[in-house]
């Protein structure tokens, strides 16, 4: 079993990715906040949401050409610079226009970030990678629970949002010293595109024909559940002022309630993954999201509206990264283009469900727009019930699988005398690799 050592590279990777996810989880409260500030729509505040879109699909192709240039090391600590510029430079800014542009700017540099970190963190631990990965995911979710606290007590004391999303350039400095007090080298070496990094990878290189239909489905549960979670987090807290009552700033700080379902469910629910198959687990977490969003939605009781954005963060938690596995346990052209195609899909969530919700809250009311949600959770579950009727061995857990092969081992007839043996049944070399 690989273990997992935390030496200086490690936990500077770790703060680089929390001092991003300061930003990340403070944006999301902050557009109700520039939607009132500067008197626009909803759906044309929903357009910050789109520059993260917009961001994703600028940084997947620039990033290869940027790294092969500069190097790891030199384009992620340039990208934490630009996070830095890019954060001071909307909390500067003050008309429409400006905000957006910075935004972008910000978000771009954000996704340089995590494009670096993920394939440090991998190579630099090997095995490990995985677990050292999912760590770094929930520093992310930690840091997370500070910003709206941070951003709504700045404007709670009448100094508006700007200190608050300042704060992370401080974040980001504070981290360029910690490299420097550390020395630590980030890794350079890639690592072979087709080596497996974990049970997702063998899962997804497991034999036998794809169907693309089953593919397209996978990348549909991708758009769906990334269209609940922008939606969620970016217009929470504008519901919870028109539905339920609450201050601007009571509403910017309960943003930290769906970031600690999404925390502890990130930290108690991968055992279910061990024990249960990949979709089954996922219908659950859809379950789990579609109470939450219930009371969130229906209640006018802060306390109880606040109770169901945590459940259902505790069903978000494990729906994109389950989403995931069954992209690459369906992927028909190899994991790699799998990956790719995935991004394009988590991009056009991002930019096209905020606005929809934004747009049709404009023209009805909000309680119709936030209906999308449920939509969206409805579609991400039929989509994955049907792959789960159609290829349920591609999506087993790895306990299942050994269980099976283990038992027909077991129960298989002994060979007559004089009879050829027949070969031995167990996993395939890519499911023991």
């Amino acid at each position: 079993m690989p273990r997992l050592t935390r030496d200086a590279t490690t936990w500077l990777l770790y703060a680089q990715i929390a001092a991003y996810g300061y930003f990340v989880f403070g944006f999301g409260p902050l557009v109700p906040l520039l939607r009132d500030e500067q008197h626009t729509s909803r759906f044309v505040a929903s357009l910050h949401g789109t520059a993260f879109s917009v961001a994703m699909l600028l940084c997947a192709p620039l990033f290869p050409p940027l790294v092969a240039r500069f190097g790891r090391g030199r384009t992620l600590w340039g990208a934490m610079g630009g996070v830095a510029v890019g954060s001071l430079c909307l909390a500067l800014a003050h008309g429409t226009a400006q905000t957006l542009g910075a935004t972008l700017v910000t978000a771009f540099f954000g996704c340089l970030t995590l494009t670096a970190i993920w394939p440090s963190l991998s190579d630099h631990h090997g095995a490990a990678g995985p677990a050292a990965i999912s760590e770094a995911n929930a520093a992310m979710s930690g840091m997370g629970l500070l910003a709206p606290l941070v951003i709504g007590a700045s404007v709670n004391a009448d100094l508006g949002w700007r200190p608050g999303i300042a704060l992370t350039a401080v974040l980001v400095g504070a981290v360029f010293l910690l490299g420097r007090l550390l020395r630590a080298p980030l890794p350079s070496a890639s690592a072979p595109a087709d080596a497996p990094s974990g049970p997702a990878d063998a899962e997804a290189r497991a034999p036998g024909g794809r169907s693309p239909r089953l593919f397209l489905a996978a990348l549909g549960v991708i758009v769906a559940v990334a269209g609940v979670e922008v939606c969620l987090t970016q217009w929470q807290s504008d519901y919870l002022r028109e539905h339920a009552g609450v201050s601007a700033a009571g509403a910017t700080a309960a943003g930290s309630a769906l970031v600690v379902g999404i925390f502890v469910g990130r930290l108690f629910g991968a055992r279910f993954t061990l024990r249960f198959p990949a979709p089954t687990v996922l219908l659950g977490s859809l379950g789990v999201s579609a109470v939450g969003f219930a009371l969130f939605w229906a209640s006018t009781n802060p306390a109880i509206a606040v109770t169901g954005l945590v459940v259902c963060g505790l069903g978000m938690a494990l729906q994109f990264p389950l989403a995931i596995v069954l992209v690459l346990a369906t992927a028909t052209n190899g994991v790699d283009a799998a990956s790719s195609r995935m991004g394009y899909a988590s991009g056009t969530a991002f930019g096209v469900a905020p606005m929809l919700l934004a747009a049709v809250s404009d023209r009805v009311n909000p309680g119709v727009g936030y209906l999308l949600i449920p939509l969206l959770l409805a579609l991400a579950a039929v989509l994955t019930a049907a792959i789960r009727r159609a290829e349920p061995p591609a999506t087993e857990t790895a306990t299942e699988t050994a269980t099976k092969t283990t038992t027909k081992t077991l129960t298989k007839p002994a060979a007559k005398p004089g009879s050829t043996p027949e070969p031995a049944t167990g996993p395939t070399p890519e499911l023991q690799s």
